[in-house]
Protein backbone atom coordinates (compact mmCIF):
# COMPACT_ATOMS: atom_id res chain seq x y z
CA UNK A 1 0.00 0.00 0.00
CA UNK A 2 1.39 3.30 -0.82
CA UNK A 3 0.25 6.61 0.32
CA UNK A 4 1.55 10.12 -1.39
CA UNK A 5 0.64 13.20 -0.58
CA UNK A 6 -3.76 13.22 -1.20
CA UNK A 7 -3.45 9.82 -2.41
CA UNK A 8 -4.16 5.87 -1.01
CA UNK A 9 -3.40 3.18 -3.35
CA UNK A 10 -5.00 -0.07 -2.18
CA UNK A 11 -4.08 -3.50 -3.04
CA UNK A 12 -7.73 -4.58 -3.31
CA UNK A 13 -10.47 -3.14 -6.27
CA UNK A 14 -10.08 -0.03 -4.85
CA UNK A 15 -7.88 2.70 -4.74
CA UNK A 16 -8.37 5.59 -3.11
CA UNK A 17 -7.55 9.08 -4.52
CA UNK A 18 -8.63 12.70 -2.68
CA UNK A 19 -8.79 16.24 -3.99
CA UNK A 20 -7.64 16.63 -7.74
CA UNK A 21 -8.97 16.41 -10.92
CA UNK A 22 -12.52 15.06 -11.78
CA UNK A 23 -12.97 11.82 -13.23
CA UNK A 24 -13.81 11.19 -16.54
CA UNK A 25 -16.01 8.57 -18.11
CA UNK A 26 -15.46 4.81 -16.63
CA UNK A 27 -13.81 3.05 -17.96
CA UNK A 28 -9.68 3.37 -15.84
CA UNK A 29 -11.61 1.36 -12.79
CA UNK A 30 -11.22 5.23 -11.37
CA UNK A 31 -14.48 5.86 -9.12
CA UNK A 32 -15.38 9.20 -7.65
CA UNK A 33 -17.98 10.18 -4.30
CA UNK A 34 -19.07 14.14 -2.93
CA UNK A 35 -15.95 14.58 -0.52
CA UNK A 36 -19.44 15.69 1.98
CA UNK A 37 -20.48 12.40 1.20
CA UNK A 38 -17.09 10.56 2.29
CA UNK A 39 -16.84 12.82 5.23
CA UNK A 40 -20.37 11.78 5.80
CA UNK A 41 -18.92 8.09 6.51
CA UNK A 42 -15.70 9.01 8.26
CA UNK A 43 -18.32 11.07 11.10
CA UNK A 44 -20.32 7.68 10.94
CA UNK A 45 -17.11 5.44 11.73
CA UNK A 46 -15.64 7.86 14.28
CA UNK A 47 -19.07 8.25 15.92
CA UNK A 48 -19.74 4.49 15.87
CA UNK A 49 -16.28 3.81 17.61
CA UNK A 50 -15.59 6.28 20.02
CA UNK A 51 -18.99 6.08 21.54
CA UNK A 52 -18.41 2.59 21.23
CA UNK A 53 -15.57 3.06 23.52
CA UNK A 54 -17.41 4.50 26.58
CA UNK A 55 -16.44 3.33 29.99
CA UNK A 56 -19.20 2.14 32.20
CA UNK A 57 -17.03 2.59 35.19
CA UNK A 58 -18.08 5.93 36.18
CA UNK A 59 -17.10 7.38 39.55
CA UNK A 60 -17.57 11.17 39.29
CA UNK A 61 -20.09 13.90 38.19
CA UNK A 62 -17.38 15.38 35.17
CA UNK A 63 -16.98 11.72 33.97
CA UNK A 64 -20.85 11.10 33.10
CA UNK A 65 -20.83 14.56 31.47
CA UNK A 66 -17.75 13.59 29.85
CA UNK A 67 -19.17 10.40 28.30
CA UNK A 68 -22.73 11.78 27.59
CA UNK A 69 -20.67 14.35 25.32
CA UNK A 70 -19.65 11.92 23.33
CA UNK A 71 -22.49 9.89 22.99
CA UNK A 72 -25.05 12.24 22.34
CA UNK A 73 -22.22 13.71 19.58
CA UNK A 74 -23.90 12.84 15.90
CA UNK A 75 -25.90 14.85 14.11
CA UNK A 76 -28.78 12.19 13.15
CA UNK A 77 -29.13 12.98 9.13
CA UNK A 78 -25.47 13.40 9.04
CA UNK A 79 -24.99 9.63 10.69
CA UNK A 80 -27.75 8.44 8.26
CA UNK A 81 -26.14 9.99 5.01
CA UNK A 82 -23.01 8.36 6.67
CA UNK A 83 -23.86 5.09 7.21
CA UNK A 84 -25.26 4.41 3.70
CA UNK A 85 -22.06 5.88 2.40
CA UNK A 86 -19.93 3.70 4.49
CA UNK A 87 -21.69 0.68 2.77
CA UNK A 88 -21.62 2.20 -0.61
CA UNK A 89 -17.79 2.22 0.34
CA UNK A 90 -17.92 -1.36 1.40
CA UNK A 91 -19.57 -2.53 -1.61
CA UNK A 92 -17.10 -0.65 -4.06
CA UNK A 93 -14.88 -3.04 -2.77
CA UNK A 94 -17.10 -6.02 -4.37
CA UNK A 95 -15.46 -6.66 -8.02
CA UNK A 96 -18.29 -8.73 -9.12
CA UNK A 97 -20.54 -5.81 -8.70
CA UNK A 98 -19.07 -3.40 -10.04
CA UNK A 99 -18.73 -5.69 -13.13
CA UNK A 100 -22.31 -6.08 -12.54
CA UNK A 101 -23.07 -2.00 -12.53
CA UNK A 102 -20.98 -1.49 -15.77
CA UNK A 103 -22.69 -4.26 -17.58
CA UNK A 104 -26.16 -3.09 -16.62
CA UNK A 105 -25.72 0.51 -17.42
CA UNK A 106 -24.67 0.46 -20.93
CA UNK A 107 -22.83 2.96 -22.66
CA UNK A 108 -23.46 6.98 -23.63
CA UNK A 109 -26.81 8.22 -22.64
CA UNK A 110 -27.97 4.86 -21.15
CA UNK A 111 -25.80 5.66 -17.98
CA UNK A 112 -27.15 8.42 -17.85
CA UNK A 113 -30.83 6.83 -18.01
CA UNK A 114 -29.47 4.27 -15.86
CA UNK A 115 -28.21 6.68 -12.99
CA UNK A 116 -31.62 8.27 -12.93
CA UNK A 117 -33.19 4.94 -12.35
CA UNK A 118 -31.25 4.40 -9.52
CA UNK A 119 -32.20 7.44 -8.05
CA UNK A 120 -35.93 7.34 -8.66
CA UNK A 121 -35.60 3.82 -7.24
CA UNK A 122 -32.93 2.66 -5.27
CA UNK A 123 -34.10 -1.17 -5.22
CA UNK A 124 -33.42 -1.45 -8.97
CA UNK A 125 -29.35 -2.12 -7.64
CA UNK A 126 -30.63 -5.19 -6.03
CA UNK A 127 -31.23 -6.56 -9.40
CA UNK A 128 -27.77 -5.91 -10.59
CA UNK A 129 -25.21 -8.64 -11.12
CA UNK A 130 -23.16 -9.18 -7.63
CA UNK A 131 -25.45 -7.35 -5.76
CA UNK A 132 -25.96 -10.63 -3.26
CA UNK A 133 -22.03 -9.85 -2.63
CA UNK A 134 -22.08 -6.63 -2.35
CA UNK A 135 -25.44 -6.74 -0.03
CA UNK A 136 -23.29 -9.04 1.98
CA UNK A 137 -20.68 -6.54 2.72
CA UNK A 138 -22.68 -3.89 3.18
CA UNK A 139 -24.62 -5.69 5.98
CA UNK A 140 -21.24 -6.96 7.41
CA UNK A 141 -19.78 -3.78 7.30
CA UNK A 142 -21.99 -1.89 9.22
CA UNK A 143 -23.22 -4.97 11.73
CA UNK A 144 -19.61 -4.89 12.99
CA UNK A 145 -20.02 -0.91 13.63
CA UNK A 146 -23.43 -1.78 15.50
CA UNK A 147 -22.32 -4.13 17.99
CA UNK A 148 -20.19 -2.90 20.04
CA UNK A 149 -22.62 0.32 20.20
CA UNK A 150 -25.52 -1.79 21.45
CA UNK A 151 -23.29 -3.55 23.57
CA UNK A 152 -21.82 -0.49 25.22
CA UNK A 153 -25.17 0.78 25.61
CA UNK A 154 -26.27 -2.46 27.34
CA UNK A 155 -23.12 -2.37 30.53
CA UNK A 156 -23.46 1.66 30.76
CA UNK A 157 -27.47 1.22 31.38
CA UNK A 158 -26.55 -1.42 33.90
CA UNK A 159 -23.90 0.93 35.67
CA UNK A 160 -26.75 2.95 36.35
CA UNK A 161 -27.83 0.63 39.15
CA UNK A 162 -24.71 -0.78 40.05
CA UNK A 163 -23.49 2.56 40.70
CA UNK A 164 -25.76 3.97 42.99
CA UNK A 165 -24.09 2.00 45.61
CA UNK A 166 -21.73 5.30 45.00
CA UNK A 167 -23.16 8.31 46.77
CA UNK A 168 -21.59 10.52 44.29
CA UNK A 169 -24.61 9.11 41.67
CA UNK A 170 -27.16 9.68 44.38
CA UNK A 171 -26.78 13.75 44.11
CA UNK A 172 -28.69 15.28 41.75
CA UNK A 173 -27.33 17.03 38.69
CA UNK A 174 -25.99 20.45 39.12
CA UNK A 175 -26.92 22.00 36.11
CA UNK A 176 -29.37 19.50 34.57
CA UNK A 177 -30.68 22.24 32.45
CA UNK A 178 -27.33 23.18 31.03
CA UNK A 179 -26.38 19.96 31.00
CA UNK A 180 -29.57 18.93 28.43
CA UNK A 181 -28.58 22.28 26.71
CA UNK A 182 -25.53 21.34 25.80
CA UNK A 183 -26.52 17.33 24.86
CA UNK A 184 -28.91 19.17 22.18
CA UNK A 185 -26.41 21.56 20.52
CA UNK A 186 -24.16 18.75 20.04
CA UNK A 187 -26.79 16.64 18.61
CA UNK A 188 -27.44 19.37 16.21
CA UNK A 189 -23.66 20.05 14.97
CA UNK A 190 -22.63 17.79 11.95
CA UNK A 191 -18.73 16.51 12.04
CA UNK A 192 -16.30 17.88 9.95
CA UNK A 193 -13.77 15.31 9.71
CA UNK A 194 -10.17 16.31 8.20
CA UNK A 195 -9.08 15.19 4.68
CA UNK A 196 -6.13 12.81 6.23
CA UNK A 197 -9.38 11.22 8.44
CA UNK A 198 -11.22 10.72 5.16
CA UNK A 199 -8.29 9.02 3.58
CA UNK A 200 -7.66 6.54 6.48
CA UNK A 201 -11.36 5.51 6.27
CA UNK A 202 -10.81 5.12 2.90
CA UNK A 203 -7.56 3.00 3.21
CA UNK A 204 -9.52 0.85 6.00
CA UNK A 205 -12.11 -0.53 4.00
CA UNK A 206 -10.16 -0.98 1.05
CA UNK A 207 -7.83 -3.41 3.21
CA UNK A 208 -10.98 -5.47 4.50
CA UNK A 209 -10.77 -9.43 3.67
CA UNK A 210 -13.70 -10.30 1.56
CA UNK A 211 -13.35 -12.86 3.10
CA UNK A 212 -15.34 -11.80 6.68
CA UNK A 213 -18.64 -10.93 4.19
CA UNK A 214 -20.82 -14.35 3.61
CA UNK A 215 -21.49 -15.68 0.01
CA UNK A 216 -24.95 -16.42 0.75
CA UNK A 217 -27.24 -14.20 -1.26
CA UNK A 218 -29.18 -11.84 1.70
CA UNK A 219 -33.01 -13.24 2.47
CA UNK A 220 -34.13 -9.95 1.42
CA UNK A 221 -32.77 -6.20 0.71
CA UNK A 222 -33.22 -3.91 3.18
CA UNK A 223 -33.72 -0.09 2.35
CA UNK A 224 -30.60 0.89 3.26
CA UNK A 225 -28.63 -1.77 1.73
CA UNK A 226 -30.80 -0.92 -1.72
CA UNK A 227 -29.46 3.00 -1.17
CA UNK A 228 -26.07 2.30 -0.56
CA UNK A 229 -25.72 -0.57 -3.47
CA UNK A 230 -27.34 2.37 -6.09
CA UNK A 231 -25.21 5.20 -4.37
CA UNK A 232 -21.89 3.06 -5.11
CA UNK A 233 -23.38 2.02 -8.56
CA UNK A 234 -23.86 5.91 -9.33
CA UNK A 235 -20.16 6.13 -8.53
CA UNK A 236 -19.39 2.93 -10.55
CA UNK A 237 -20.74 4.87 -14.02
CA UNK A 238 -19.43 8.13 -12.89
CA UNK A 239 -22.24 10.11 -11.93
CA UNK A 240 -21.28 11.04 -8.28
CA UNK A 241 -18.94 13.91 -8.43
CA UNK A 242 -19.05 16.67 -6.19
CA UNK A 243 -21.93 18.29 -8.65
CA UNK A 244 -23.81 15.63 -8.02
CA UNK A 245 -24.09 16.01 -4.78
CA UNK A 246 -27.70 17.23 -4.61
CA UNK A 247 -28.94 14.85 -7.40
CA UNK A 248 -28.01 12.18 -5.23
CA UNK A 249 -29.57 13.51 -2.14
CA UNK A 250 -32.88 11.30 -2.08
CA UNK A 251 -30.12 8.19 -1.46
CA UNK A 252 -28.79 9.84 1.66
CA UNK A 253 -32.25 9.46 3.55
CA UNK A 254 -34.85 6.56 4.08
CA UNK A 255 -37.96 7.27 6.28
CA UNK A 256 -37.50 4.44 8.99
CA UNK A 257 -33.91 4.94 9.91
CA UNK A 258 -34.53 8.62 9.64
CA UNK A 259 -37.39 8.18 12.21
CA UNK A 260 -35.21 5.53 14.50
CA UNK A 261 -32.17 8.25 14.80
CA UNK A 262 -34.84 10.97 15.38
CA UNK A 263 -36.97 8.96 18.36
CA UNK A 264 -33.49 7.79 19.88
CA UNK A 265 -32.50 11.67 20.28
CA UNK A 266 -35.72 12.58 21.39
CA UNK A 267 -35.86 9.90 23.69
CA UNK A 268 -32.51 10.95 25.11
CA UNK A 269 -33.89 14.62 25.87
CA UNK A 270 -36.90 13.33 27.60
CA UNK A 271 -34.90 11.31 29.78
CA UNK A 272 -32.61 13.68 30.42
CA UNK A 273 -35.43 16.41 31.04
CA UNK A 274 -37.01 14.01 34.13
CA UNK A 275 -34.34 12.83 35.27
CA UNK A 276 -32.69 13.93 38.90
CA UNK A 277 -29.44 12.33 40.58
CA UNK A 278 -26.42 11.20 38.06
CA UNK A 279 -27.20 7.78 38.21
CA UNK A 280 -30.50 8.59 36.08
CA UNK A 281 -28.27 10.63 33.44
CA UNK A 282 -26.66 7.35 32.67
CA UNK A 283 -29.49 5.36 32.06
CA UNK A 284 -30.31 7.99 29.84
CA UNK A 285 -26.85 7.91 28.12
CA UNK A 286 -27.03 3.99 28.17
CA UNK A 287 -30.46 3.12 26.74
CA UNK A 288 -31.20 6.52 24.44
CA UNK A 289 -27.62 7.95 22.87
CA UNK A 290 -25.93 4.41 23.02
CA UNK A 291 -28.26 1.01 22.77
CA UNK A 292 -30.90 2.60 20.63
CA UNK A 293 -28.70 4.25 18.37
CA UNK A 294 -26.70 1.11 17.89
CA UNK A 295 -29.87 -0.66 17.27
CA UNK A 296 -31.15 1.43 14.58
CA UNK A 297 -27.70 0.96 12.62
CA UNK A 298 -28.19 -2.91 13.51
CA UNK A 299 -31.87 -2.78 11.88
CA UNK A 300 -30.85 -0.76 8.78
CA UNK A 301 -28.28 -3.30 8.66
CA UNK A 302 -30.53 -6.06 8.68
CA UNK A 303 -33.50 -4.85 6.90
CA UNK A 304 -35.42 -5.20 10.07
CA UNK A 305 -36.83 -1.81 10.85
CA UNK A 306 -39.53 -1.50 13.83
CA UNK A 307 -42.21 0.66 14.54
CA UNK A 308 -40.41 4.12 16.64
CA UNK A 309 -43.39 5.75 18.33
CA UNK A 310 -41.90 8.44 20.81
CA UNK A 311 -42.02 7.48 24.02
CA UNK A 312 -41.94 9.52 27.20
CA UNK A 313 -39.39 8.43 29.39
CA UNK A 314 -40.82 7.99 33.02
CA UNK A 315 -38.30 8.79 35.84
CA UNK A 316 -37.01 5.98 37.81
CA UNK A 317 -38.02 5.42 41.58
CA UNK A 318 -35.65 5.87 44.11
CA UNK A 319 -35.57 2.60 46.73
CA UNK A 320 -33.13 0.86 48.67
CA UNK A 321 -30.46 1.53 46.29
CA UNK A 322 -32.36 -0.03 43.46
CA UNK A 323 -33.63 2.20 40.71
CA UNK A 324 -36.73 1.13 38.14
CA UNK A 325 -36.09 1.18 34.60
CA UNK A 326 -36.68 4.21 32.23
CA UNK A 327 -39.22 3.38 29.34
CA UNK A 328 -38.37 4.87 26.49
CA UNK A 329 -36.56 4.37 24.97
CA UNK A 330 -11.46 -0.46 -7.74
CA UNK A 331 -10.60 3.38 -7.66
CA UNK A 332 -11.83 5.80 -5.39
CA UNK A 333 -11.93 9.58 -5.74
CA UNK A 334 -13.20 12.39 -3.12
CA UNK A 335 -14.56 15.03 -5.27
CA UNK A 336 -14.29 18.64 -3.91
CA UNK A 337 -17.95 19.78 -3.35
Amino acid sequence: MKISGLTVCALASACVLAGGAVAQEMGDGTFELPREVVSAATAFEHYMASAASVDPGFSSSAGVLRSLRTAASYEPAQLEEGMIAYGAIAALQDDAYVAGVERAAGRGDEREAFAERLIENPFAATQIDGAPGAARRIESALAAKAAPLVSAGARVKSAAYSVQRQAWSQVMVSDAQGRLAEVKILSASRAAPSEDDNQALMQMLAGVDPRTAANDAPAGYGAIEARALALAAEAVIGRAHGADRDRLSPLFTEADSAQCLRMAKLNLYQCMAVAGPEYEDIYCMGQHALYDTGQCVSEAAHGSPRSWAATLAARPTDGGGSAAPMAARHTLRISPN
